[in-house]
C-alpha cells in the first residue's frame, strides 16, 4: 500500500492559498469526489486541508491571531512562524512554562472547523461508492481514518466550548434555515460523539507502524485517552468553575460528575491499547541524549503520531505550498549559526518551572545564595537530573550543531553578604538599596558594557554575550538566564536554521511518554472513584517509567497521603495527585499541553489569581570570592500571566451566534 505523506496544502490541489479560495470553486464533493476517491494518490488531495488544519497545537499555534489560533500559512514573516507565542501567552502553571504576555483565554478566536467536518462527512458518505477500488483491507483502513478525524475536529471544539451542534452527516446548503440552524449538543454527548468515533477507528484502522507520519489505530487510541481524560476532568472538577447560568443548566458547559468514573475508564483502556501495540519510550544508556533526540528525530519507538514539516528554503519561490517553522530561530539566541534573521529568545522558561526538576539548591537553610565554584556546577555536578539537561539550556552549556557555548551571565556583584532576597526585587528590572551598592550590570551587548572597571580590577567581565542585559528588551538575549533546548535541532542545515521558517523538525503529535501519564492519571483517579489501593499503585508504575528514562530518583506512592487541594482550590487533591500532574508538567513541558491539564483540572484561577509573575534563574559572579550564585529575581521583561474563571470554556464565536439563534452563548460572557 503506498505510503500518504500529510504535509501537502491547497497548492497541492492546484488552489492559491487565501481566505476565499472556497468562494471560487464549487465544493469538493461536487466536482472532485470522482477523481480524488479513486486512488490512494487522489485522496492525499482530498484530505490536503482536512490534514493541515487538524487542530494541532504545535510550533505555529497561537491562542489568538490570525488563522483561528492555527497558524498553517507561511507568508506573514516572523511573527506568523513564532505563532508559539501562545506559550508566551500562556500562564503554564505554577510552574509557567514561558513568562507568559497575558492574553484573553476566552475570546475562542473564531474557531469553528464545520468546513472541514462537512469534508469529513462527504468522504464518509461518498467513499463506500468506490470501494471497488481498494481492496478490502486498504478499504478499511482509509474509511475508518475519517473518523479519527472527526474526532480529532470535535475535541478541539469541544475542549475549548463545552457542547457544540454534532453534525455526522452533509447537511444540504438548500435546505430550509431551520434545518440547517441546529442546537447546541450537550458536553456529555459530544464527548460520547468523539469516544464512538474513535472506538470506530481503533477497531477498524491499520496496525501498521514504522511511519509516524500517517496516522493508524493506535493514533486513535493515542487521541482517546487524551480526549477521555479531558472529559473525566470535566465532569469530576467542573462543578468548582462555579460559572452559572442557562448554559450550564442545559448540559452544555459541564458533565454530570458521576460520569468521571466511565471517562477515566476509558481513558485507561485506551492507554492499555496503545501499550499493546508495543510502544516503548527512546531510551539509552545516556539519559540526557535520549530524551533530547526524542524531539529532533522521526520514528523512534515512542512516536505514535507526527506532524512533518518541509523545507522553506528549497521552495522558497513557491511560498506557503508547504508547512514550516522556525522553533530554532525563535527559541536560540543571536549568534553565528543560532539566532539570524529572527529575534531569538523569543520564548524563554522561568523558575516556577525549572525548579520541579531535581536540581541542585541555589538558596542554603539560611536562605542565603549557593557558592558554585563554576557557573557550570549548578548542571554539571551530577545532581540534575539529565531529563532537566535535554530541556533547558544553562550557562556553559553548548550547543552541539553549532559549537556555542552559551554565556548567560547576568552581572556581578562585588560581595555578597546577604540572603537572596536582598538581592531580588519584585519588579522587573528593578533596583533596591542592596543591589545599588552591590551589583553591576551590562545595559547591552557593547564591550565596554561587558567588560568594566570594578574598583583596582580592570575589564572584569559584567555580562555574556548571550545574556543578561538590562536594556535589550525581550528579544534575541537571555534574560531569564536560561534558554529552551527542548525541540532544538542540532542536525538541522545550519546555514538556514537560523533564519524565517529554517526548522524542518517534526512536532510529536502523540508519544508514548504522554500515554503513561495519561494512563498513571486516569489510573489513580479511578483508584480514588472506586475504593481501589491496587489501581493507585498501578499509577506510580507508570510515573516511575517516565522517571527512569528522564534518570531521575524514582517515587514511591504515599499510603496515607496529606490533601493539598482543600485549603488551596477549595476540593480535595492529595499529595500523590499532586505529583501526578507535576510529573506532566515536568515530562510534557514545551509541548503545549499544560494549559488544557490546568483548564481541566479546574486549578488555573487559582494558580494564576491576582496574577502570577515569573522568576529567573540568573547567574551572577561575585567578584571578592571568585564565585557564582543564582538568584531567583522577576526578569527585565516583568509579566504578569492571570486566569479567570469564565475562561475554562471559551466563548461560542459570535458571529457564529448572529448565524445562528439557537446556538446558546457560554455563560460568563
Amino acid at each position: 500500500m503506498k505510503k500518504i505523506k500529510y504535509i501537502f496544502v491547497a497548492a497541492a490541489l492546484g488552489l492559491t492559498m487565501s481566505s476565499c479560495y472556497d468562494l471560487d470553486l464549487e465544493p469538493k464533493g461536487l466536482i472532485y469526489e470522482n477523481v480524488l476517491m479513486k486512488s490512494e494518490s487522489g485522496l492525499q488531495k482530498y484530505w490536503a486541508m482536512v490534514f493541515q488544519d487538524l487542530p494541532i497545537e504545535d510550533f505555529n499555534f497561537a491562542m489568538n491571531g490570525e488563522h483561528n489560533g492555527f497558524g498553517t500559512v507561511c507568508a506573514a514573516g516572523w511573527h506568523e512562524a513564532n505563532q508559539w507565542g501562545a506559550q508566551k501567552a500562556s500562564p503554564a502553571s505554577a510552574a509557567m512554562e514561558a513568562t507568559g504576555r497575558t492574553t484573553s483565554y476566552g475570546d475562542g478566536w473564531g474557531y469553528w472547523p464545520y468546513d472541514r467536518i462537512r469534508d469529513i462527512n462527504n468522504f464518509m458518505e461518498q467513499f463506500p461508492n468506490y470501494k471497488e477500488y481498494y481492496n478490502e483491507e486498504t478499504y478499511e483502513n482509509l474509511y475508518a481514518e475519517a473518523f479519527f478525524l472527526r474526532a480529532f475536529y470535535y475535541f478541539g471544539l469541544v475542549k475549548r466550548y463545552g457542547g457544540v451542534p454534532i453534525v455526522d452527516k452533509v447537511l444540504d446548503p438548500k435546505a430550509p434555515l431551520a434545518e440547517l440552524q441546529l442546537p447546541r449538543s450537550t458536553e456529555y454527548d459530544c464527548w460520547m460523539f468523539i469516544h464512538n468515533d474513535l472506538e470506530y477507528a481503533m477497531n477498524h484502522m491499520s496496525t501498521a507502524k514504522g511511519d509516524a507520519s500517517r496516522p493508524n489505530r493506535y493514533a486513535a487510541a493515542a487521541l482517546m485517552s487524551r480526549a477521555m481524560l479531558y472529559a473525566a476532568s470535566a465532569a469530576k472538577y467542573g462543578s468548582y468553575g462555579k460559572i452559572t447560568g442557562p448554559a450550564v443548566d442545559a448540559g452544555l458547559m459541564g458533565v454530570a460528575p458521576e460520569k468521571a468514573k466511565e471517562f477515566y475508564q476509558y481513558a485507561y483502556d485506551a492507554c492499555k491499547f496503545v501499550k499493546e501495540g508495543g510502544y516503548a519510550l527512546n531510551d539509552g544508556s545516556d539519559k540526557e541524549t535520549a530524551y533530547a533526540e526524542q524531539f529532533f528525530k522521526d520514528n523512534t519507538p515512542e512516536d505514535i503520531f507526527i506532524k512533518q514539516y518541509g523545507d522553506y528554503i528549497a521552495l522558497k519561490d513557491n511560498q506557503g505550498t508547504m508547512l514550516f517553522h522556525s522553533w530554532d530561530s525563535m527559541i536560540l539566541p543571536k549568534g553565528s549559526n543560532l539566532s539570524i534573521s529572527a529575534p531569538g529568545c523569543t520564548i524563554q522558561p522561568a523558575w516556577e518551572l525549572i525548579r520541579m526538576f531535581e536540581i541542585p539548591a541555589v538558596t542554603d537553610e539560611e536562605g542565603k545564595p549557593v557558592r558554585f565554584d563554576n557557573v557550570e556546577d549548578l548542571w554539571n555536578s551530577g545532581e540534575m537530573e539529565p531529563r532537566a539537561r535535554a530541556i533547558f539550556f544553562f550557562s556553559g552549556m553548548t550547543e552541539k550543531g553549532s559549537g556555542t557555548k552559551f554565556d548567560f551571565q547576568a552581572g556581578v556583584y562585588k560581595s555578597y553578604p546577604g540572603t537572596a532576597a536582598d538581592g531580588t526585587t519584585e519588579t522587573g528590572g528593578s533596583t533596591n538599596d542592596y543591589t545599588n551598592a552591590y551589583r553591576v550590570t551590562a545595559q547591552n551587548v557593547e564591550a565596554s558594557q561587558m567588560y568594566q572597571d570594578i574598583g583596582d580590577q580592570k575589564n572584569v567581565k559584567v555580562a555574556g554575550p548571550h545574556g543578561c542585559f538590562r536594556g535589550t528588551g525581550d528579544e534575541g538575549y537571555s534574560y531569564m538566564g536560561v534558554l529552551i533546548r527542548k525541540y532544538t535541532n542540532p542536525n538541522s542545515n545550519l546555514a538556514i536554521r537560523g533564519g524565517l521558517f529554517g526548522s524542518s523538525q517534526s512536532w510529536k503529535v502523540f508519544r508514548y511518554g504522554e500515554v503513561l501519564l495519561n494512563w498513571a492519571e486516569a489510573a489513580y483517579e479511578l483508584g480514588l472513584e472506586t475504593g481501589d489501593d491496587k489501581l493507585k499503585a498501578e499509577a506510580f508504575t507508570y510515573v516511575n517509567e517516565v522517571r527512569a528514562r528522564a534518570g531521575a530518583t524514582l517515587h514511591q506512592m504515599v499510603n496515607n497521603p496529606e490533601d493539598l487541594g482543600m485549603e488551596k482550590y477549595g476540593f480535595p487533591v492529595d499529595e500523590n495527585l499532586q505529583y501526578i500532574r507535576d510529573e506532566r508538567a515536568r515530562e510534557l513541558c514545551f509541548e503545549n499541553l499544560r494549559i488544557y491539564d490546568l483548564r481541566r483540572w479546574r486549578v488555573a484561577d487559582i494558580d494564576f489569581m491576582d496574577g502570577k509573575q515569573p522568576h529567573t534563574l540568573l547567574p551572577y559572579y561575585v567578584l571578592n570570592e571568585n564565585k557564582w550564585i543564582f538568584l531567583n529575581e522577576v526578569p527585565v521583561v516583568a509579566r504578569k500571566a492571570t486566569f479567570d474563571k469564565k475562561w475554562y470554556y471559551e466563548q461560542i464565536p459570535g458571529g457564529e451566534i448572529g448565524k445562528n439563534p439557537n446556538l446558546i452563548r457560554n455563560d460568563g460572557y
